[in-house]
């Protein structure tokens, strides 16, 4: 009952996107009808992932993601993060740190599993980490870019200066930790190959390995 109501949050925030995008198009924010409209395709992605791969990821990975995009289509559209500056766009820091370290510490357990390159459980931790961090530094060169060349975004400029990078970069490390620490809590009474097992992640893997072998 836990995972239905989790997935119905996921499916409450993917709705907020697709009325965002609605809104966008209606108002002739072309700009921001596009973007959106990419938000929320992108969440449709985690779906088509596990029903073509079989994977039943826990409905806090669908939640997160559509929460960490729902922040950054209404922040841009509805104007949240000039409203709300700066508590709105450090949260949404926090957010995606936590989603991409999330990501990063499902996915580096698949690979362990798939290439059979047998990871430690501090390596999986500090990886987990290390992968959030690396995306949001891309981001904010992302961010940097954009006021460089293109002036800034829908909603201004999209750096103020060097303390707001640094506190969005500590942001996204304080989401990555959290991720982290709940990576140490599990091995302390799971393996890792528990993970993969309990996502349905053998028939994951062979349906990996069969794409490749038809490749």
């Amino acid at each position: 009952m836990q995972k239905q109501y989790g997935m119905y949050l996921a499916y409450f925030f993917q709705t907020l996107i697709g009325l965002n995008c609605i809104y966008a198009f209606v108002t002739g924010n072309l700009v921001g009808f596009f973007s959106a409209l990419i938000m929320f395709v992108a969440t449709c992605i985690p779906f088509i992932i596990a029903h073509r791969m079989n994977i039943r990821f826990p409905w806090f990975v669908f939640f997160l993601i559509a929460l960490a995009l729902w922040f950054h289509t209404a922040g841009y559209i509805q104007g949240y993060y000039e409203m709300f500056y700066p508590y709105y766009d450090k949260i949404a820091h926090l957010v995606s740190g936590t989603t991409v370290a999330l990501l990063g510490f499902l996915g580096v357990i698949f690979l362990d599993r798939y290439w059979n390159m047998k990871l430690t459980a501090p390596f999986i931790v500090g990886f987990t980490i290390i992968f959030g961090m690396a995306l949001g530094g891309f981001w904010e060169i992302y961010e940097f870019l954009v006021d460089t060349f293109l002036g800034g975004s829908l909603a201004g400029k999209m750096q103020n200066g060097l303390n707001d990078t640094m506190l969005d970069m500590m942001f996204v490390l304080a989401g990555s930790i959290i991720v982290a620490i709940m990576g140490v809590f599990y091995f302390r009474h799971h393996r890792k190959e528990d993970i993969v097992g309990s996502l349905n992640g053998d028939e994951a893997l062979d349906a990996l390995k069969h794409m490749e072998h038809n490749n």
